[in-house]
């Protein structure tokens, strides 16, 4: 870490009289660990992009900051700025202007780049709070959105449009003879599953994205009641994890509804609880409908008990009966999981788009467990993957 860098940070805000906090992670951290402690905070993470603005006699490099979940459309900039050729800055060219920073890390104000035009993007007018990160991942400035634009002066705004930074790839569909049914259908439902690194906000954004081109409406089922199980397999005890599932999927619901909401006008979300769902009796017929095959079917038993292997992992070999009792957990999990889907397939949503694969979805909707609910035999499974652009 530069100490000198963050100082002078901090002595600038001080200067202005700003309100903010800094947030710093001891050296044990990997960016992977900081990543995974920050997800609230990814929602209002802005970043600084710089681009070159090629003129006739020169060209200029300019920076931007939007929202960390967003990519430049450079084509409005072209628009913009009324010129034909603007590019992003290479990794390279940006170590000559900044060699001791993350090309993510550049620091959001013009009072630090005296030599360059500094802007920030209409859509971070949306944040009450802004986040940044000093020198690297490991140390953030967060403060509320007024002292950042009071502080910004004389940056100025610009309306540049953006897109996800994760596109979406459809990968398989099953069955493999409904790939028109992404055509057909207007409503999907999306599987959310809390703490899974597929869905941070950068990576929901793009899913968001994606959704709202393909369908009109979109059930996004937060998995708050079911994640308990995870929870407890990851070593919450029993007494504990249930509401610290529901606060977690209310601070997702309340938190990711940005993400949502900027689709409004192609798309309409309906982000559900699944636990308010698992209070009914319908929910609990189909639960126990599942639970009952699972007993007694030798091949359904084995498909849940094969999820369930995979995602626990060897975790627990040198504990046989810990290993044994999180396996259950896990099938109990997706037991559940089926249940809350059989719901929203008899509300007419029929297709279920996830990031990766649930071999145990693509096996109901092709028929593959007759003892199963019949209603899964009108599913329609994407198996999605996001790429970086």
């Amino acid at each position: 870490m530069n100490c000198t860098q963050v100082q002078q940070v901090r002595e600038f805000l001080d200067s202005k009289q700003a309100h903010y906090i800094y947030l710093a992670y001891s050296n044990a951290y990997c960016s992977e660990k900081i990543q995974g402690c920050e997800y609230a905070l990814e929602r209002t993470l802005i970043e600084s992009v710089l681009v070159n603005i090629v003129h006739d006699d020169h060209t200029e490099v300019a920076m931007i900051i939007v929202p960390a979940t967003r990519r430049i459309d450079l084509d409005s900039l072209k628009k913009i700025w009324g010129t034909s050729r603007i590019e992003f800055v290479g990794k390279q060219q940006a170590q000559q202007w900044f060699p001791e920073g993350e090309m993510d890390t550049l620091l959001p104000f013009q009072h630090f780049h005296p030599d360059m035009r500094v802007f920030y993007s209409h859509e971070i007018l949306s944040f009450q709070d802004i986040n940044f990160c000093i020198q690297n991942q490991a140390n953030r400035i967060k403060m509320p959105l007024n002292d950042f634009i009071a502080v910004a002066e004389p940056m100025a705004c610009i309306e540049v449009a953006t897109i996800a930074k994760y596109k979406i790839q459809v990968t398989q569909v099953f069955p493999p003879d409904k790939l028109g049914a992404l055509q057909q259908s207007g409503h999907c439902m999306l599987g959310f599953s809390l703490q899974n690194p597929s869905f941070t906000p950068i990576k929901l954004a793009g899913m968001a994205e994606w959704i709202s081109r393909h369908f009109s409406e979109c059930s996004v089922l937060i998995g708050d009641g079911i994640h308990r199980l995870t929870l407890e397999i990851n070593g919450t005890p029993v007494q504990y994890a249930a509401n610290r599932a529901l606060r977690m999927g209310r601070e997702i619901i309340d938190g990711d509804a940005g993400i949502f909401n900027r689709h409004q006008g192609e798309c309409q979300f309906h982000v559900i609880s699944t636990a308010e769902l698992q209070k009914t009796e319908r929910y609990h017929f189909y639960h126990q409908w599942l639970c009952r095959l699972f007993d007694e079917n030798e091949k359904f038993n084995a498909s849940v008990r094969l999820f369930a292997q995979g995602f626990v992992g060897n975790r627990f070999q040198q504990n046989p009966e810990r290993l044994d009792y999180c396996r259950r957990l896990s099938c109990n999990y997706l037991l559940e999981e089926m249940a809350i889907t059989v719901l929203l397939i008899q509300q007419g949503v029929l297709v279920f788009v996830y990031p990766g694969a649930l071999t145990i979805m693509e096996e109901l909707c092709q028929g593959q467990h007759p003892g199963a609910p019949q209603e899964f035999n009108r599913l329609v499974s994407v198996n999605l993957r996001l790429k970086r652009r």
